[in-house]
């Protein structure tokens, strides 16, 4: 599961394109909370996880140096 906050889900929908129609899809359907879009995966094999690692990304904080 990943949460995508106000500033996460406008990344993620900026550059939706990049990513797999089953990735669009499941973000599409997700039910989104006050707190957040909840998105919820089941991967079944590692065809998806190239886009798992770039949705990480997005809730990873840039190191500061």
């Amino acid at each position: 599961m990943i949460i995508f906050g106000k500033d996460e889900r406008t990344k993620f929908e900026e550059n939706r394109e990049k990513y797999s129609e089953v990735i669009q899809k499941i973000y599409d359907e997700a039910k989104t909370y006050h707190d957040g879009k909840w998105v919820m995966f089941e991967p079944v094999d590692t065809s998806l996880f190239n886009d798992f690692i770039e949705l990480l990304g997005i809730k990873r904080k840039p190191n500061r140096k």
